[in-house]
Parts: C-alpha cells; structure tokens; sequence
C-alpha cells in the first residue's frame, strides 16, 4: 500500500476526521475560511462556502482540485469521488450499480471501505459535493492547522528538497498541474463539442490527447466555466423499458422513441406555466400552441431523423412556440433556419430550396415557410444535412436554403450539435435531451 493511501487510510479509520454525512436537518454554524500556503482561498460569491458542521469543517470538492494540486473528480452518474496520486492518473474505476444512493471514494482505482457509522461525504444544497478538509489535506503530506479565533484552516505543503550546490537547474519547462489536468480529463468524458478561445470547435475527448500547458490562462478558465455548466446534465438517460444510454451516443438518425400522443401530452403539462410565464411574467399575450407532434414523428421517419428529438428541439428554439426571439409565428420556421440576428433583404439565395415552399422577405429575420409541413420538413432536412453525407431520400424536393451550406455529416449525434447549431451552445444537445425530450418520455 502507497504512503498516499496509507496515511487517508489511517486518518479515516484512526478517527483524526472522519467523513460525516449531513444530518437530517442539520445546519451550518459557520463559514470557515481557509488559507494554503499563506494565500487566502476566494470562493466566488453565491458559490459552497466551506463550512464547519457538527464540529468538523468541510471544504467544496473543486477547492481541492484547485488549490491542493491532487487529481479529485466528481462523477456525477456514479457519485463517486475519484481521488489519482500522480504515478496512477490512468487508474480505471470500479464500475458501480445503477443510481447508487451513497457517494463512493476511489483512490488509484481502489476503493476506500468506510464503515457506515462514520457517514460519507455529502452533496450540499447548492449541488456541491463537500468533504472533510483535514483528510486530505493530511493525506497528501500538508500541515493542517485550526485557528479558533478567525474560524480559519491553515494548510502548509511540504517544501520541495533544494537542489544541492553545483548541480544544474531544474527544467523549466511549464508543467501542467494535476488539476489542470484532472479538468481536461472530466470534460473529456463528456464526449461533448466545445468551443476554444479561438473561435475553433473540438470534441471533448481530443482533450485526452493534449496537454494542459498548451492551453493558455483565458483557455483553462473557459474550459472550467465549461465544466460547471456540463456538470448540471447527467451523463446518462434511463429510456422506457429500463435501457440506460450515454446521452453522449445519441444520434440524430435513428426512430423516435416518444410517440405523438406523448409529446401531445407533454405539451399540455406545460401550458399552463408556458401561459403564465406570458402574460405574467413577460406580459405577452399567449400564442396557442400549434400541434405539430404527429408532423415530427411523421416527416422525421421518413428522414430516418428521431422526430421525436427535433420536436423536442423546437420546443427549445421557439420557447413551446411563443417565438420570444425574432422569428415570428407566421413564418413557420420552427428551428431559427437563417435567423441570424439581423433582417433579411429579400434577396438571399435558396441554395436550390424549392421557392414554392421557402422565401425570404426585406425586414424579416429567417426564412419564411408556406405551410406548417414545409416548415417541419426543412428543420428535418436541417439534421439531415448535420447528420449524414446521404443524399436526401427519393422524392423528396429540398427546402431547407442552408442544407448545402452544412459541413454535411459533423454532427452524427445531438451533443455534437454544441458549438455548431447554437454557439457557443456548451449544454445545447444535453438541453434538447434532459430539458425536453426526457419530460416527454414520461408522459
């Protein structure tokens, strides 16, 4: 057993701190402060403090990762606390039951037995994910103190040997910290686009391949503002029938899962707050709600496009077809197809769209559709053009202008639409899923 693991173990089961899982109804009695290294640690305001609870102070996961230079990662889907020494970042993890109700700690892949009496780590009411600050402080070799008067914990490292006299100095290359590279290596699994301070979109994963020192100060700061946002999706999807999928895998092309009657019945859920929210909180008048689910399910098979989905989506880009933003109801542009932001002059060019069914008019913001079905079809056609380089099926005229304007086939699966459809769109494909499509599959 490793020095590393060792002295957690020993700290746990020898009782200095153990991990406490929050007591129903418990309260914090205190914000505690901490100082690392001499230097004062800043949690943003409205973020987890760290906190003293039931006599022991507990520190926001993220702080460790940050400013203790140890890899620590939350999985949200499994609830387990991963905790990598530098000489075992390539660790796998022990693979664990569906929605486990407790918080697991993994270190170097293995994972630590804590007697339940002891409790757990907790998850906060802000969604953070807090543990004993004193574990793995100590764990990793620093000095702990506590300093009553000013609630404050006072972590010291260990200073690095000097060089002895003579020898020549040390590379001065810029390394990476663990941490830096613990935030790549969880945006990574998300397998999700993003896009770079320089305009430049990648998937997630090509992170694994790169290193962080490469990435310049604004970059990582993106990249943990990316983190943040995606942590609040989980990374999995239970379908009707008990099958679990990575929200990651989910393509465009394929059959809709949720029927219309579903999506009907979604539909009429939200209503009445969609209503509200009009004409009490935006004061607008309320816009009937067109039934447009049999249209998706339909146009969307023959497309071989999961319907379902693209409704889904235009439920999002329309706000439950309030059309809050610039396209109007009358054009019948459900997806925001050529609402860039500024009107239209009238003469912009159909791409070869069928100018029975698709024009554009001066002073108008995005293409304007002749029915509800043209308008359906080309936001159908739309995925199409992202999802795949197949031609459009046998008989079918085109009427989305922008098909030929895609890069055809960049965005096999709806997480990959991120950065693409919407921009810089970090949770867009995790939206349409989570936010929409899902509520919909319980009706």
């Amino acid at each position: 057993m490793s020095k590393f693991r060792k002295s957690l173990v020993s700290l746990l089961c020898g009782g200095i701190l153990l991990f406490a899982a929050a007591p129903a109804g418990a309260t914090m009695t205190h914000e505690a402060n901490i100082v690392i290294n001499g230097s004062p640690v800043v949690i943003a305001a409205g973020d987890q403090p760290a906190m003293i609870l039931n006599g022991r102070t507990y520190v926001p996961l993220r702080v460790i990762s940050e400013h203790l230079g140890i890899r620590v990662q939350w999985l949200p889907a499994t609830k387990q606390v991963v905790i990598a020494t530098a000489n075992n970042l390539s660790s796998s993890l022990p693979e664990r039951s569906e929605k486990p109700r407790d918080i697991q700690i993994v270190i170097d892949g293995k994972v630590l037995q804590v007697s339940p009496e002891l409790g757990q780590p907790f998850i906060t009411a802000m969604n953070r994910t807090v543990v004993p600050l004193r574990v793995v402080g100590e764990a990793l070799g620093c000095e702990v103190s506590w300093q009553q008067s000013s609630r404050t914990v006072e972590i010291k490292t260990k200073p690095s040997t000097p060089e002895p006299p003579g020898q020549p100095p040390a590379d001065s290359t810029p390394k990476s910290s663990p941490a830096d590279l613990s935030l790549l290596q969880e945006l990574a699994g998300y397998k999700t686009n993003l896009r770079l301070v320089d305009k430049t979109v990648i998937n997630s994963e090509e992170l694994l391949k790169m290193d962080p020192a490469s990435f310049s100060p604004e970059q990582m700061q993106l990249f943990r503002q990316y983190r943040d946002q995606l942590s609040k999706y989980d990374a999995k999807i239970k379908l009707p029938g008990g099958t679990v999928i990575n929200t990651a895998d989910l393509t465009i092309m394929g059959s809709s899962v949720a029927t219309a009657d579903q999506l009907r019945a979604w539909i009429a859920a939200e209503t009445p707050r969609i209503r509200a929210k009009m004409e009490q909180q935006l004061k607008r008048k309320f816009i009937p709600i067109p039934d447009l689910a049999e249209l998706y399910i339909k146009i969307g098979a023959e497309y071989g496009v999961r319907g379902d989905l693209a409704f889904a989506q235009a439920a999002k880009e329309t706000h439950y077809w309030q059309f809050t933003g610039d396209v109007q109801p009358w054009q019948n542009n459900f997806c925001g197809l050529w609402a860039t932001g500024s009107p239209c002059t009238g003469q912009e060019s159909l791409n070869g769209a069928d100018p029975t069914q698709v024009r554009f008019e001066p002073g108008v913001h995005g293409a304007i559709f002749v029915t509800p079905e043209a308008g359906v079809e080309a936001h159908i056609q739309h995925l199409y053009a992202y999802a795949t380089k197949d031609p459009l099926p046998p008989g079918k005229v085109l009427i989305d202008p922008r098909f030929t304007l895609v890069n055809r086939g960049i965005a096999p699966t709806w997480q990959k639409l991120n950065a693409r459809w919407a921009v810089p769109g970090t949770t867009y494909g995790q939206s349409i899923i989570h936010d929409y499509w899902k509520p919909a599959l319980a009706k």
